[in-house]
């Protein structure tokens, strides 16, 4: 009878054991889901009927280092070059080509199309903080002289809705360059006081 007992009681244990040991394993993997878990970068064509053209920096250079990251971030900019010339696609142009420095991005967007730079899972430096290059998407709007600013201002706000369904963010996610170093960037944008307006129409495509 004592040993019957005994085998009853050494059969819980084990069962609590395996128990316990499924607890701490699935804690374990959320765990490093929520911090350390980087989704496969996207690669896509077109967002909400505006054209994607991906045309990437060569990896392992100052610009694009292939380091793998967590998304936590989209992150405007303004290019800042009123020159005819500079559009998304001539951007792209000279990240790929002459860019000497480390200084990159991840998207480049006109009035007519974006240009896709560097992975969405790797890091690119274009926020000037350690937080927002290791976790922001860097995303350039066009301010060439002779394009449509409104319909570039429309055309970014369709990417960042499709990268908060992508990678399962929200609007608060939406930052600025302005948010992690002070800088004036996105120039308009900020002066016109139109980050609100640009998440309330980011807003409508999420719809």
């Amino acid at each position: 009878m004592e040993k019957k007992i005994k085998r009853k009681v050494n059969f819980k244990r084990i069962i609590v054991f395996i128990l316990l040991l499924i607890i701490i394993l699935y804690a374990i993997n959320y765990f490093l889901k929520q911090y350390f878990y980087v989704p496969e970068a996207v690669l896509v064509s077109e967002v909400y009927g505006v054209k994607v053209n991906t045309k990437l920096i060569a990896s392992g250079t100052n610009s694009r280092p292939g380091i793998k990251r967590k998304i936590k971030y989209l992150v405007i900019h303004e290019t800042d070059n009123t020159a005819a010339s500079a559009n998304a696609e001539n951007h792209a142009e000279y990240l790929s080509k002459n860019n000497k420095t480390s200084t990159s991005w991840h998207y480049t967007v006109d009035d007519k199309e974006i240009y896709h730079h560097i992975p969405d899972d790797e890091v690119a430096y274009h926020a000037a903080t350690q937080k927002g290059n290791l976790y922001g998407i860097g995303i350039e709007l066009c301010v060439n002289e002779g394009g449509d600013f409104e319909k570039t201002f429309e055309n970014a706000a369709k990417l960042v809705a499709y990268l908060i369904k992508e990678y399962n963010l929200n609007i608060n996610d939406i930052k600025t360059h302005n948010d992690f170093s002070g800088k004036d960037c996105p120039h308009n944008i900020i002066k016109d006081n139109r980050i609100g307006e640009f998440k309330e129409k980011v807003k409508t495509f999420l719809k």
